[in-house]
């Protein structure tokens, strides 16, 4: 008896406890919690019935309802390098590549999981075609400076050689290549507004679509990068080049034409100063001259005689030093002085014994 109420007692609480955990099993199933930063929406046979847009917990009947889970965040699309506009033509038949970037979020999560299911069909579906055939519409309609460009500000990509350019297109008669400023009419901050409107009115109906509510808002779109395709770019560059290369020639030739310049001032200014001490330096060299020679005049005319004396003194020494042979004639001032000299030395010395002696016989 005993054996059977224990037996009893277990298989109540097994059953018990498979009740807990069946209940346990089902509450789990029924609840669920959303985040503040997501929307949940309770799925019944594939097809959405409820939409939870507040955080918090709720309640679902379990295994025949499901929770689908949408961001409740701004979502961020980019074209890449496979669905970027490529080939794109302008109204002045320019050929550009177009970058493009759009914000977009979910307004409604019950249309949007009718509709759309989910993210990735969204931005496919909606948001990367409407985004490409309304920037298509509108980039298509403008010139490429529209496009680039939003005011008619003065363009200051010189290089510093703009100065240099003008002056040599001006002698040679070209016009300007770089820095020409097209007048500027919408700007690139109106298309952009254009896109936006555009692809607003077909998400909510307008411009002839059939009205369908996505349960999608687009925030903001733009574009990113606007470049030329690469034949044009490699034909751009290659004329842009061309261009800097013309302007470095003007800056070579006037930087040459300058030097030259400065070297003629330079070497007249040389020249003048070296004619200046020149000319300087002959008048004082003359007026020294002028000087010495006064001078000189001066002491001839003092000294008189003993100056003449002296000359010829020193012109016989000159003469008569070493082997010389002189022929003179019987008139010559230096034959007459040669004989004086004779006779003096011939002349006896007044000082001398012998002539004291001779002199003293005589008295």
């Amino acid at each position: 008896m005993n054996r059977r109420r224990s037996s009893l007692a277990a298989t109540a609480l097994a059953g018990a406890a498979a009740l807990v955990v069946v209940l346990l099993v089902l509450l789990y199933s029924s609840a669920y919690t959303v985040d503040e930063r997501e929307y949940a929406v309770v799925v019944q046979f594939g097809e959405p019935v409820a939409s939870r847009t507040e955080p918090g917990l709720y309640w679902k009947y379990p295994f025949i309802e499901d929770v689908r889970r949408l961001p409740r965040t701004f979502q961020f699309y980019r074209t890449g390098e496979s669905d970027k506009l490529k080939d794109l033509p302008t109204a002045d038949a320019r050929k550009i590549e177009v970058s493009a970037y759009a914000v977009w979020r979910i307004t409604d999560p019950m249309e949007f999981l009718k509709v759309l299911r989910t993210v990735e069909n969204a931005e496919n579906r909606v948001i990367r075609t409407r985004v490409r055939s309304e920037i298509r519409n509108v980039v298509t309609g403008v010139d490429l400076a529209e496009a680039v460009r939003s005011t008619n500000r003065e363009l200051t990509y010189s290089f510093g050689s703009q100065g240099a350019a003008k002056e040599e297109q001006t002698v040679e008669g070209e016009p300007a290549a770089l820095g020409e400023v097209t007048s500027i009419e919408i700007g690139r901050e109106k298309l952009t507004e254009r896109i936006r409107q555009g692809i607003t009115a077909r998400l909510t109906g307008e411009e002839g679509e059939p009205t369908l509510n996505r349960g999608v808002e687009l925030v903001d779109v733009g574009i990113s990068s606007i470049e030329f395709v690469p034949d044009v770019r490699r034909a751009s560059f290659d004329r842009f080049r061309t261009e800097l290369e013309s302007y470095a020639t003007a800056n070579r030739t006037s930087g040459e034409r300058l030097k030259q310049e400065i070297l003629n001032a330079t070497e007249a200014e040389v020249q003048k100063i070296e004619g200046d001490g020149e000319r300087q330096s002959k008048e004082i060299r003359g007026t020294v001259d002028a000087r010495n020679i006064k001078e000189f005049a001066a002491a001839i005319t003092e000294t008189g005689d003993f100056y003449s004396f002296q000359k010829k003194l020193e012109l016989y020494r000159t003469a008569l030093s070493g082997d010389t042979r002189l022929i003179l004639t019987t008139d010559s001032d230096l034959l007459g002085m040669l004989k004086r000299l004779e006779a003096a030395d011939a002349a006896p010395d007044p000082e001398s014994d012998s002539t004291i002696a001779e002199t003293a016989e005589a008295e």
